[in-house]
């Protein structure tokens, strides 16, 4: 889901790498990281189409992970520390 085509087409250049391996957003990168987590947050029907409720990637659950993404980069940012994500 992180490497769709529609998740690259709404300018995510952080989330899409866990498609091919793990993600390291260094420390500089945090307030980045934090608008492009916004910018899926407000698309999460064009992500995972309500339509999709069966599959992992409901916009409910993907919304869950999103945030508890967004709380560790809130963190990090706070103490100048990248954010690892596996």
């Amino acid at each position: 889901m992180w490497g769709s085509e529609t998740v690259r087409s709404l300018g995510a250049r952080h989330l899409p790498v866990l498609a091919e391996s793990d993600l390291l957003v260094e420390a500089p990168e945090v307030p980045d990281f934090l608008r492009e987590l916004a910018l899926l947050r407000a698309n999460l029907d064009l992500i995972a189409p309500p339509s999709a409720r069966a599959y992992h990637g409901a916009p409910d659950r993907l919304e869950s992970r999103l945030r508890t993404v967004e709380a560790t980069a809130l963190r990090a940012l706070e103490n100048g520390d990248g954010v690892p994500i596996r």
